[in-house]
């Protein structure tokens, strides 16, 4: 398909979707009140998997951090360009939500390893969330590469 169809179906679709919630306005105040909190659980959850700025390639690729001195080793479970999900595979250690970490894993596409600096964006048991600080120009090609 050509940019120009593609762009086209696209602005007809965008226009189809805001025709139909301009047209839903009329069920929405007749539902029930059940009818209307089905709707909004659908709508509220179509909206948490779209917030993300990025979008998060599912991987298993091995990593290793290292903070505060201290080095692991762990597997990234996701990755964006604006951070990974690493899960623990040498540690218990607790990690903290702002803390700073350094992330090193392979790069298929070069020889040398990416480092990455980070801090920690959130916690769970057997894993932690890491918000890249730098943007790599680099990175989304390599994250296309994996």
């Amino acid at each position: 398909m050509t940019d120009s169809i593609q762009q086209s179906e696209k602005n007809s679709l965008t226009g189809r979707l805001k025709e139909l919630l301009t047209d839903i306005s009329p069920f929405i105040d007749n539902a029930s009140e059940d009818r209307k909190l089905k709707l909004l659980s659908v709508l509220d959850d179509l909206r948490k998997t779209n917030r993300r700025k990025h979008y998060r390639k599912p991987c298993s690729i091995t990593v290793n951090y290292s903070t505060w001195g201290d080095a692991f080793k762990g597997l990234v479970k996701d990755i964006s360009a604006g951070g990974i999900f690493i899960l623990s595979i040498e540690t218990d250690m607790v990690f903290s939500v702002g803390q700073e970490i350094i992330v090193n894993f392979p790069n298929h596409t070069k020889k040398q390893p990416i480092e990455l600096p980070g801090k920690v964006a959130w916690t769970v048991p057997k894993g932690i969330g890491v918000k890249f600080k730098a943007k790599d120009q680099n990175l989304e090609a390599i994250i296309e590469s994996l």
